[in-house]
């Protein structure tokens, strides 16, 4: 690969006092195979390792009990590289995946309402290989995975790292996650058992990290934030929605409540929780519902109440297993905004097999909810162009 600067030097010419001053300021692990793609000694200066975030081996304690991994996931959007100066050509071929290291170095994309591995098919490159000169993916947010050997652990619908514990000392990771189906535990990696809080309610639906501090919401819609000696304080109103399954959502600073309304009823194995035998992974009880319906609510800080949303705009919101998110419609050419991608509990237990076909959306401007292959402004967002399968 030759330099455009009208002479004949290449890449590889290029002082090493440079390229160390490039390898510097790689921030991210992506970062770092776009460098290594550029030429062979480029890769050669730099190891594969270089900027691996940790992936931590766990043995979790009761009711889990069981050897797992906790690890850093990375939503991108993936997009052709265009150096023309039309860029609608790279935005009509973006779409959204996950992106998540492997203890080898290397990394895997994935479905991101799924741990379904993407796997390129294109003409010339080996299955499973992305050319990063070719293909750029930029960062939109990260989040924590944990998972058994064999895919998720049974019993554990989400985790997040507790934001005070994030140093690179394992005994000083905590983590704080909601149990199936809505108690809120937290445990440190140093400790022998989880501790529960708030042991009285059962009834909480999600996680999240807003703005550096974790929040918790329950299934009337309360929000709480969690304070460095595990309290919950009241952080909104409740909302008094009388919704199956509430997912929190961050989008450009401010904070929304996304209520899935189910046909069937939820269930719970409180009993389970309190006994002294290891949790019975087969007997899990799978909630076989669907989601019929779906409301918005932003909260206005300033009054402290919820407002109900009719419209998220050119705004999209992603449910995802590890975390939910919103991106823009308009980094994605032909996309349609104002609505919400998810995964059925119905289909939940399937998660390792979903293609991003498999997820559903509901068009919040007439209500309409279908499996996204069902809505052809939709259909590319969460899987790759023809050139790919997932």
């Amino acid at each position: 690969m030759e330099v455009d600067d009208g002479s004949n030097h290449s890449w590889a010419d290029l002082p090493e006092e440079l390229l160390e001053m490039i390898r510097k300021r790689l921030d991210s692990r992506i970062d770092v195979y776009r460098f290594r793609a550029v030429c062979t000694s480029w890769r050669s200066s730099i190891s594969l390792f270089y900027k691996q975030s940790p992936r931590v081996p766990l043995k979790l304690p009761k009711p889990i009990r069981a050897h797992a991994y906790l690890s850093q996931v990375t939503i991108c959007r993936v997009e052709l590289v265009d150096d023309s100066e039309d860029s609608s050509s790279s935005s009509s071929m973006a779409w959204l995946t996950k992106v998540e290291e492997s203890t080898y170095g290397d990394i895997q994309l994935l479905v991101p309402v799924s741990n379904r591995q993407l796997r390129t098919n294109s003409p010339g490159m080996m299955p499973n290989m992305l050319n990063l000169l070719h293909f750029r993916l930029v960062e939109i947010t990260k989040a924590c995975s944990l998972k058994l050997a064999s895919g998720s652990p049974l019993g554990i619908n989400k985790v997040v790292l507790l934001p005070s514990y994030t140093n690179r000392n394992t005994n000083e990771y905590g983590v704080l996650a909601i149990f199936h189906e809505g108690k809120l535990g937290y445990w440190r990696f140093d400790e022998e058992k989880w501790k529960f809080i708030d042991e009285t309610n059962f009834h909480y639906d999600d996680i999240i990290v807003y703005r550096g501090q974790a929040y918790v919401v329950d299934s009337l819609g309360t929000v709480y934030w969690i304070d460095s000696s595990l309290n919950l304080i009241q952080y909104s109103p409740p909302l008094y929605g009388c919704g199956s399954q509430k997912s929190l959502v961050e989008s450009d600073g401010d904070f929304y409540v996304v209520d899935r309304f189910f046909d069937g009823e939820r269930r719970s194995w409180n009993d389970e929780l309190h006994s002294d035998v290891a949790y019975p992974f087969r007997y899990l009880p799978i909630c076989q519902a669907k989601t019929v319906s779906i409301k918005v609510y932003k909260l206005d800080e300033e009054w402290g109440t919820w407002v109900n949303i009719s419209s998220l705009g050119d705004k999209v919101f992603v449910l995802g297993n590890e975390c939910s998110f919103s991106v823009s419609a308009k980094d994605f050419s032909g996309r349609e905004g104002n609505c919400i991608y998810f995964i059925d509990p119905l289909d939940a237990s399937r998660q390792g097999e979903l293609s991003g076909r498999d997820a559903r959306v509901c068009d919040l401007s007439s209500g309409r909810i279908s499996k996204v292959a069902n809505f052809p402004g939709h259909s590319c967002m969460l899987w790759p162009p023809p050139n790919f399968y997932c």
